[in-house]
Protein backbone atom coordinates (compact mmCIF):
# COMPACT_ATOMS: atom_id res chain seq x y z
CA UNK A 1 0.00 0.00 0.00
CA UNK A 2 1.90 3.06 -1.43
CA UNK A 3 0.35 6.40 -0.40
CA UNK A 4 3.51 9.16 -1.42
CA UNK A 5 5.66 9.19 -4.30
CA UNK A 6 8.39 6.26 -4.45
CA UNK A 7 11.99 6.30 -6.24
CA UNK A 8 13.53 2.97 -5.49
CA UNK A 9 16.12 3.20 -3.44
CA UNK A 10 17.44 -0.39 -2.78
CA UNK A 11 20.84 -0.88 -2.65
CA UNK A 12 22.18 -3.11 -5.77
CA UNK A 13 23.56 -6.25 -3.81
CA UNK A 14 20.37 -6.72 -2.26
CA UNK A 15 18.03 -5.91 -5.43
CA UNK A 16 17.91 -9.43 -6.98
CA UNK A 17 17.23 -11.27 -3.54
CA UNK A 18 14.50 -8.63 -2.73
CA UNK A 19 12.69 -9.51 -6.32
CA UNK A 20 13.30 -13.47 -6.00
CA UNK A 21 11.39 -13.26 -2.14
CA UNK A 22 8.78 -10.65 -3.41
CA UNK A 23 7.81 -13.31 -5.94
CA UNK A 24 8.15 -16.29 -3.60
CA UNK A 25 5.64 -14.88 -1.07
CA UNK A 26 3.02 -13.59 -3.89
CA UNK A 27 2.76 -17.85 -4.58
CA UNK A 28 1.23 -18.00 -1.20
CA UNK A 29 -1.47 -14.81 -1.69
CA UNK A 30 -5.22 -16.17 -2.87
CA UNK A 31 -8.77 -15.08 -1.86
CA UNK A 32 -8.89 -16.14 1.63
CA UNK A 33 -5.01 -15.05 2.48
CA UNK A 34 -4.10 -11.22 4.18
CA UNK A 35 -0.36 -10.22 3.77
CA UNK A 36 1.58 -7.74 5.86
CA UNK A 37 4.89 -7.04 6.36
CA UNK A 38 6.80 -7.85 9.67
CA UNK A 39 10.32 -6.88 11.37
CA UNK A 40 11.59 -6.49 14.57
CA UNK A 41 14.69 -4.47 16.58
CA UNK A 42 16.30 -2.83 13.64
CA UNK A 43 18.09 -0.24 16.43
CA UNK A 44 18.59 2.41 13.72
CA UNK A 45 21.22 5.26 14.41
CA UNK A 46 22.34 7.89 12.59
CA UNK A 47 25.22 6.13 10.96
CA UNK A 48 22.41 3.38 9.78
CA UNK A 49 22.07 2.95 6.01
CA UNK A 50 18.64 2.61 5.73
CA UNK A 51 18.89 -0.55 3.79
CA UNK A 52 15.79 -2.36 5.35
CA UNK A 53 13.45 0.75 5.41
CA UNK A 54 14.49 1.04 2.04
CA UNK A 55 13.32 -2.63 1.28
CA UNK A 56 9.90 -2.56 3.33
CA UNK A 57 9.04 1.15 0.87
CA UNK A 58 9.76 -1.43 -1.79
CA UNK A 59 8.03 -4.45 -0.89
CA UNK A 60 4.92 -2.47 -0.11
CA UNK A 61 5.23 -0.59 -3.73
CA UNK A 62 5.56 -4.07 -5.45
CA UNK A 63 2.94 -6.41 -3.23
CA UNK A 64 -0.46 -6.41 -2.06
CA UNK A 65 0.69 -5.70 1.66
CA UNK A 66 -2.02 -4.62 3.98
CA UNK A 67 0.37 -2.68 6.63
CA UNK A 68 3.70 -3.24 8.01
CA UNK A 69 4.38 -3.99 11.28
CA UNK A 70 7.80 -3.45 13.36
CA UNK A 71 8.10 -4.27 16.79
CA UNK A 72 10.10 -2.16 18.69
CA UNK A 73 13.40 -0.84 19.33
CA UNK A 74 13.09 1.43 16.64
CA UNK A 75 16.21 3.09 17.59
CA UNK A 76 19.33 2.41 19.23
CA UNK A 77 21.11 4.64 21.67
CA UNK A 78 21.64 8.53 20.94
CA UNK A 79 25.11 9.68 22.06
CA UNK A 80 22.84 13.41 23.29
CA UNK A 81 19.26 13.61 23.16
CA UNK A 82 19.22 16.27 20.17
CA UNK A 83 20.71 13.34 17.96
CA UNK A 84 18.15 10.90 19.42
CA UNK A 85 15.72 12.82 18.76
CA UNK A 86 16.74 13.52 14.99
CA UNK A 87 17.22 9.88 14.35
CA UNK A 88 13.38 8.94 15.16
CA UNK A 89 12.50 12.16 12.35
CA UNK A 90 15.12 10.89 9.92
CA UNK A 91 13.90 7.37 10.39
CA UNK A 92 9.93 8.50 9.71
CA UNK A 93 10.70 10.81 6.84
CA UNK A 94 12.42 7.82 5.31
CA UNK A 95 8.71 5.90 5.21
CA UNK A 96 7.04 6.02 2.06
CA UNK A 97 3.72 4.75 3.05
CA UNK A 98 1.04 5.38 5.88
CA UNK A 99 0.51 2.04 7.00
CA UNK A 100 3.42 1.63 9.15
CA UNK A 101 3.00 0.66 12.41
CA UNK A 102 5.53 0.11 15.19
CA UNK A 103 5.30 0.29 18.85
CA UNK A 104 7.43 1.22 21.78
CA UNK A 105 10.77 -0.70 22.78
CA UNK A 106 12.60 -0.43 25.54
CA UNK A 107 15.98 1.42 23.95
CA UNK A 108 13.11 4.08 22.08
CA UNK A 109 13.60 6.50 24.39
CA UNK A 110 17.10 6.80 24.90
CA UNK A 111 16.97 6.15 29.03
CA UNK A 112 20.20 3.74 28.90
CA UNK A 113 22.67 6.56 28.36
CA UNK A 114 24.17 7.61 31.58
CA UNK A 115 23.43 4.11 33.54
CA UNK A 116 20.26 5.64 35.42
CA UNK A 117 22.73 8.63 36.59
CA UNK A 118 21.68 11.49 35.06
CA UNK A 119 19.67 10.42 32.30
CA UNK A 120 16.11 12.74 32.15
CA UNK A 121 18.17 14.88 29.95
CA UNK A 122 18.99 12.26 27.40
CA UNK A 123 15.06 10.71 27.51
CA UNK A 124 12.79 10.92 24.72
CA UNK A 125 9.70 11.45 26.96
CA UNK A 126 6.09 9.93 25.91
CA UNK A 127 5.13 13.18 24.79
CA UNK A 128 8.08 13.79 21.99
CA UNK A 129 7.89 9.66 20.72
CA UNK A 130 4.36 10.22 19.71
CA UNK A 131 4.65 13.69 18.55
CA UNK A 132 7.49 12.35 15.95
CA UNK A 133 6.77 8.37 15.23
CA UNK A 134 2.69 8.05 15.76
CA UNK A 135 0.92 11.29 15.42
CA UNK A 136 0.94 10.63 11.68
CA UNK A 137 -1.76 7.98 12.33
CA UNK A 138 -4.44 10.14 14.19
CA UNK A 139 -6.22 9.07 11.16
CA UNK A 140 -5.26 6.09 10.38
CA UNK A 141 -5.89 3.78 13.83
CA UNK A 142 -7.44 4.36 16.68
CA UNK A 143 -5.91 5.17 19.80
CA UNK A 144 -6.69 5.12 23.44
CA UNK A 145 -8.74 8.57 23.06
CA UNK A 146 -7.99 9.48 26.82
CA UNK A 147 -4.25 8.76 27.06
CA UNK A 148 -2.76 9.11 23.13
CA UNK A 149 0.67 9.42 24.40
CA UNK A 150 -0.31 5.73 25.75
CA UNK A 151 1.44 4.52 22.34
CA UNK A 152 -1.08 1.64 22.34
CA UNK A 153 -3.86 1.63 19.54
CA UNK A 154 -5.45 -0.71 16.43
CA UNK A 155 -5.84 -0.70 13.21
CA UNK A 156 -9.11 -2.56 11.24
CA UNK A 157 -8.65 -4.44 8.22
CA UNK A 158 -12.58 -5.31 7.84
CA UNK A 159 -12.52 -6.86 4.14
CA UNK A 160 -10.99 -9.57 6.28
CA UNK A 161 -12.43 -8.69 9.57
CA UNK A 162 -9.06 -8.59 10.75
CA UNK A 163 -7.89 -5.94 13.82
CA UNK A 164 -4.49 -5.79 14.40
CA UNK A 165 -4.15 -4.76 18.19
CA UNK A 166 -0.62 -2.64 19.05
CA UNK A 167 0.49 -3.16 22.33
CA UNK A 168 3.16 -0.49 24.82
CA UNK A 169 4.99 -3.07 26.74
CA UNK A 170 6.94 0.05 28.18
CA UNK A 171 3.79 1.89 29.32
CA UNK A 172 5.77 3.20 32.58
CA UNK A 173 5.54 6.48 34.34
CA UNK A 174 8.13 8.49 33.42
CA UNK A 175 8.54 9.89 37.86
CA UNK A 176 11.87 11.88 38.81
CA UNK A 177 13.91 10.53 41.37
CA UNK A 178 14.01 13.24 44.82
CA UNK A 179 16.05 15.18 45.63
CA UNK A 180 17.56 15.97 42.66
CA UNK A 181 15.76 15.03 39.65
CA UNK A 182 18.18 13.74 37.37
CA UNK A 183 17.45 10.31 36.92
CA UNK A 184 13.99 8.78 36.40
CA UNK A 185 12.81 6.45 39.21
CA UNK A 186 11.70 3.77 36.59
CA UNK A 187 13.39 3.77 32.86
CA UNK A 188 12.18 2.59 29.72
CA UNK A 189 15.55 0.61 29.23
CA UNK A 190 14.85 -1.91 32.05
CA UNK A 191 11.57 -1.61 32.94
CA UNK A 192 8.87 -2.87 31.20
CA UNK A 193 4.71 -2.65 31.83
CA UNK A 194 1.49 -2.59 30.54
CA UNK A 195 -0.60 0.69 32.45
CA UNK A 196 -4.00 -0.16 34.07
CA UNK A 197 -5.35 2.23 31.18
CA UNK A 198 -3.65 0.51 28.88
CA UNK A 199 -5.41 -3.01 29.92
CA UNK A 200 -8.99 -1.46 30.81
CA UNK A 201 -8.47 -0.29 27.05
CA UNK A 202 -7.66 -3.86 25.54
CA UNK A 203 -10.55 -5.31 27.60
CA UNK A 204 -12.76 -2.79 26.69
CA UNK A 205 -12.82 -1.11 23.43
CA UNK A 206 -9.71 -3.04 21.23
CA UNK A 207 -11.74 -6.34 22.27
CA UNK A 208 -15.01 -5.29 21.34
CA UNK A 209 -15.39 -5.89 17.99
CA UNK A 210 -18.18 -5.45 15.53
CA UNK A 211 -19.39 -8.99 15.21
CA UNK A 212 -18.51 -12.77 16.42
CA UNK A 213 -16.38 -13.02 12.65
CA UNK A 214 -14.06 -10.70 13.15
CA UNK A 215 -10.35 -12.17 14.51
CA UNK A 216 -7.26 -10.17 16.37
CA UNK A 217 -3.74 -10.24 15.91
CA UNK A 218 -1.44 -8.86 18.54
CA UNK A 219 2.23 -6.86 17.51
CA UNK A 220 4.33 -5.57 20.81
CA UNK A 221 8.01 -5.52 21.88
CA UNK A 222 8.33 -7.86 24.51
CA UNK A 223 6.50 -10.79 25.53
CA UNK A 224 4.22 -10.62 28.29
CA UNK A 225 4.81 -14.65 28.14
CA UNK A 226 7.85 -15.53 29.23
CA UNK A 227 7.92 -19.05 30.13
CA UNK A 228 10.61 -20.86 27.34
CA UNK A 229 11.14 -17.81 25.86
CA UNK A 230 14.62 -17.78 24.65
CA UNK A 231 16.38 -14.24 25.70
CA UNK A 232 13.70 -13.27 28.36
CA UNK A 233 14.89 -10.84 30.55
CA UNK A 234 12.77 -9.19 33.19
CA UNK A 235 9.21 -9.26 33.39
CA UNK A 236 6.43 -7.35 32.27
CA UNK A 237 4.53 -5.54 35.07
CA UNK A 238 0.92 -6.71 34.77
CA UNK A 239 2.22 -9.28 32.17
CA UNK A 240 -0.28 -11.97 33.22
CA UNK A 241 -2.85 -9.51 33.46
CA UNK A 242 -2.28 -9.06 29.84
CA UNK A 243 -2.33 -12.68 28.75
CA UNK A 244 -5.77 -13.21 31.23
CA UNK A 245 -7.58 -10.74 29.41
CA UNK A 246 -6.54 -12.63 26.38
CA UNK A 247 -7.57 -15.79 27.65
CA UNK A 248 -10.46 -14.92 28.61
CA UNK A 249 -11.77 -13.05 25.52
CA UNK A 250 -10.39 -16.24 23.33
CA UNK A 251 -12.39 -18.48 25.65
CA UNK A 252 -15.07 -16.10 25.87
CA UNK A 253 -15.52 -15.98 29.67
CA UNK A 254 -14.94 -13.12 32.65
CA UNK A 255 -12.15 -11.81 34.05
CA UNK A 256 -11.29 -10.16 37.03
CA UNK A 257 -8.16 -9.45 38.34
CA UNK A 258 -7.23 -9.16 41.27
CA UNK A 259 -6.43 -5.66 42.05
CA UNK A 260 -2.98 -3.84 43.27
CA UNK A 261 -2.02 -0.54 44.17
CA UNK A 262 1.20 1.85 43.58
CA UNK A 263 3.15 2.80 40.09
CA UNK A 264 1.91 -0.25 38.91
CA UNK A 265 -1.46 -0.68 40.21
CA UNK A 266 -4.43 -2.31 38.20
CA UNK A 267 -7.78 -3.32 38.37
CA UNK A 268 -9.86 -4.95 35.67
CA UNK A 269 -13.26 -6.59 35.19
CA UNK A 270 -14.57 -7.52 31.92
CA UNK A 271 -17.08 -10.23 31.02
CA UNK A 272 -16.87 -11.43 27.61
CA UNK A 273 -19.36 -14.58 27.58
CA UNK A 274 -21.90 -12.65 25.40
CA UNK A 275 -19.07 -12.53 22.64
CA UNK A 276 -18.92 -16.30 22.52
CA UNK A 277 -15.33 -18.00 21.53
CA UNK A 278 -12.54 -14.75 20.72
CA UNK A 279 -10.74 -15.92 17.43
CA UNK A 280 -6.88 -14.98 17.81
CA UNK A 281 -4.40 -15.15 14.83
CA UNK A 282 -0.91 -14.34 16.70
CA UNK A 283 0.66 -12.55 18.74
CA UNK A 284 4.14 -10.97 17.46
CA UNK A 285 7.05 -9.56 19.67
CA UNK A 286 10.31 -8.79 19.29
CA UNK A 287 12.91 -7.70 22.29
CA UNK A 288 14.72 -11.06 21.87
CA UNK A 289 17.04 -10.75 19.12
CA UNK A 290 15.85 -14.15 18.67
CA UNK A 291 13.18 -16.14 16.30
CA UNK A 292 10.76 -18.42 18.04
CA UNK A 293 7.60 -19.52 17.97
CA UNK A 294 5.67 -20.42 21.66
CA UNK A 295 2.38 -21.71 22.07
CA UNK A 296 -0.07 -20.94 25.45
CA UNK A 297 -3.30 -21.94 25.39
CA UNK A 298 -4.02 -22.27 21.82
CA UNK A 299 -2.23 -18.58 21.07
CA UNK A 300 0.98 -18.89 18.70
CA UNK A 301 3.48 -16.24 20.31
CA UNK A 302 6.25 -15.67 17.21
CA UNK A 303 9.41 -13.70 17.20
CA UNK A 304 12.07 -13.63 14.28
CA UNK A 305 15.24 -12.77 14.61
CA UNK A 306 16.62 -9.01 14.89
CA UNK A 307 16.45 -6.80 11.99
CA UNK A 308 19.93 -4.73 13.23
CA UNK A 309 22.55 -6.51 11.32
CA UNK A 310 24.36 -8.12 14.13
CA UNK A 311 24.26 -11.40 15.22
CA UNK A 312 22.35 -12.32 17.59
CA UNK A 313 23.96 -12.89 20.83
CA UNK A 314 20.86 -14.77 22.86
CA UNK A 315 20.37 -17.56 20.28
CA UNK A 316 23.28 -19.47 19.12
CA UNK A 317 21.37 -20.83 16.21
CA UNK A 318 21.25 -17.26 14.82
CA UNK A 319 22.36 -16.46 11.53
CA UNK A 320 25.69 -14.71 10.51
CA UNK A 321 25.13 -11.03 9.18
CA UNK A 322 27.32 -8.65 7.49
CA UNK A 323 26.41 -5.22 6.15
CA UNK A 324 27.05 -4.75 2.36
CA UNK A 325 25.64 -8.32 1.72
CA UNK A 326 22.14 -10.25 1.62
CA UNK A 327 22.12 -10.61 5.12
CA UNK A 328 22.20 -6.99 6.14
CA UNK A 329 18.74 -6.92 6.81
CA UNK A 330 16.17 -9.07 7.99
CA UNK A 331 12.44 -8.31 7.22
CA UNK A 332 9.60 -11.09 6.57
CA UNK A 333 6.50 -10.67 4.21
CA UNK A 334 3.86 -12.53 6.39
CA UNK A 335 0.78 -14.36 4.86
CA UNK A 336 -2.40 -15.40 6.76
CA UNK A 337 -4.04 -18.01 5.43
CA UNK A 338 -7.53 -18.14 6.75
CA UNK A 339 -8.94 -21.43 5.13
CA UNK A 340 -5.71 -23.80 5.84
CA UNK A 341 -5.04 -21.98 9.21
CA UNK A 342 -1.56 -21.12 8.51
CA UNK A 343 1.06 -18.56 8.83
CA UNK A 344 3.57 -18.60 6.15
CA UNK A 345 6.69 -15.99 6.64
CA UNK A 346 8.66 -15.44 3.51
CA UNK A 347 12.39 -13.99 4.82
CA UNK A 348 13.84 -10.85 2.95
CA UNK A 349 17.38 -11.43 4.06
CA UNK A 350 18.73 -13.46 6.77
CA UNK A 351 17.17 -16.59 7.82
CA UNK A 352 15.07 -19.22 6.93
CA UNK A 353 11.43 -18.95 5.39
CA UNK A 354 8.64 -20.22 8.20
CA UNK A 355 5.19 -22.46 7.75
CA UNK A 356 3.31 -22.00 11.44
CA UNK A 357 0.05 -23.82 12.27
CA UNK A 358 -2.35 -21.80 14.02
CA UNK A 359 -5.43 -24.11 14.10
Amino acid sequence: MNNKTYENKIPIYLQEMIDQQIAKAKEFQGQKTMSFSFFTDPHITEASTFADIETINYINNNMDIKFTACCGDNLDNGITKQIHLDTAKKLISKISFDNYFTVKGNHDDNSIISNGVDNVKYTMIPKEQYNIMFKRLDRIVQFDESNREGMYYYYDIPEYKVRAIFLNSIDIPYIKNQPNNAAWKYDGQNTYAYSNAQLNWLAHIALKLPDEQWKVMFFTHVNPFPEGMIGADNLVYNGTVMLNIIDAFKMGVKYNSIATTGDFGQSVSVDFSSKGIGKVIAFFYGHTHSEQVLTRNGIKYISTWNDVPRKSLSNPNAPARAIGTTSEICLNIVTVNFDLSKIFITKVGGGADLVIDIS
